[in-house]
């Protein structure tokens, strides 16, 4: 089971990681604002990605500051994606507005699960940080997976 949940993290850490390597250039108004907040999600998750697998030493502040960011940031998302709010720079499936509760669903469990493992560090709880990690990660995972376009 450890190894299963290590290598879901890890794969949705990568996939995050290298998805928000890419600029979104000419994004502008409520897009821009909602590719920002996704930066910002997965910025943090590359950061604690390599110390909630065991690639690197864990610190806990940083984990908790981390999901801290990740879950202000997730309760943000769903604002920023007024009904029909696409463009070329856009990587929103149409579909959001479609399957709204799923897809608002999942940000809120990302906001949610982002809190629990920010709430986990801050007590010093090291055997929850893999669980909580890869629950939040599950989250983006499937959202990417279901609701972003892959990049042309």
């Amino acid at each position: 089971m450890f190894h299963k949940t290590l290598a879901v993290c890890t794969i949705g850490a990568t996939f995050l990681a290298l998805s928000s390597a890419y600029a979104h250039d000419g994004a502008t108004g409520v897009i821009k604002e909602r590719m920002d907040l996704m930066k910002i999600i997965g910025k943090n998750t590359k950061m604690i990605a390599p110390m909630a697998t065991g690639g690197a030493d864990l610190d806990m502040k940083a984990v908790a500051a981390g999901a801290a960011a990740i879950s202000e940031a997730a309760k943000q998302v769903a604002s920023k994606f007024p009904e029909g709010s696409l463009s070329e720079e856009s990587e929103a499936k149409p579909n959001i507005w479609t399957d709204w509760a799923k897809f608002s669903g999942l940000i809120e469990s990302l906001a949610a699960d982002s809190a629990v493992l920010a709430m986990s560090a801050s007590k010093g709880d090291e055997s929850a940080i893999l669980p909580a990690f890869g629950k939040m990660t599950g989250n983006c995972k499937t959202c990417h997976t279901e609701f972003r376009q892959k990049k042309k």
